[in-house]
């Protein structure tokens, strides 16, 4: 059995080098799913703000809440705690293109979505600088990602309280 590029081991690496040079750049580049390549996001101002979801309580849930998209493809914060009515805002604080989706069909893994029942999911692009704003309701535990970013990781969790 030969080895490919057997005597060659810089060669090898030089393509395998390439090829996650390519993977890299070509991640967050185009069109989202289900998005029009020339949308764009809406723009809302909030107070920044954060805690965990497990113990988010009526005592502890912000009325407005700012989460940031960021390169190193994560929600910061991950789990934020939300009161009824309250508004939650993403920043792409980054240079690549992010969405905020809570639709189970659009994900990989549908778990990675869920709204309360009576809740409605939503799908929009964070390009680079922007934001978007929504007012969260219903309370219950909110799931959400980023398309690109999904199987990466790039998860939130939102709990929204009465």
């Amino acid at each position: 059995m030969t080895r490919l590029f057997s005597g060659r081991p810089s060669i090898a690496l030089g393509l395998v080098a390439a090829a996650a040079s390519l993977l890299i750049a070509a991640c967050g580049t185009g069109p989202i799913p289900g998005q029009s390549a020339n949308q764009s996001t809406t723009s809302t101002s909030s107070s920044t703000g954060g805690s965990s979801g497990s113990g988010c309580t009526a005592a502890s849930a912000q009325s407005a809440v700012t989460v940031d998209a960021t390169d190193t493809l994560k929600f910061v914060p991950a789990s934020v705690c939300l009161k009824a009515g309250g508004t939650i805002t993403w920043k792409n604080t980054g240079t690549i293109v992010h969405t905020t989706t809570d639709e189970s069909s659009l994900a990989a893994n549908p778990s990675d979505a869920e709204v309360p029942s009576g809740a409605k999911g939503w799908n929009n692009p964070l390009n680079p600088g922007g934001s978007f704003s929504i007012k969260l309701t219903v309370a219950g535990a909110y799931k959400y990602f980023c398309i690109p970013h999904e199987s990466l990781g790039m998860l939130g969790q939102i709990t929204v309280v009465s």
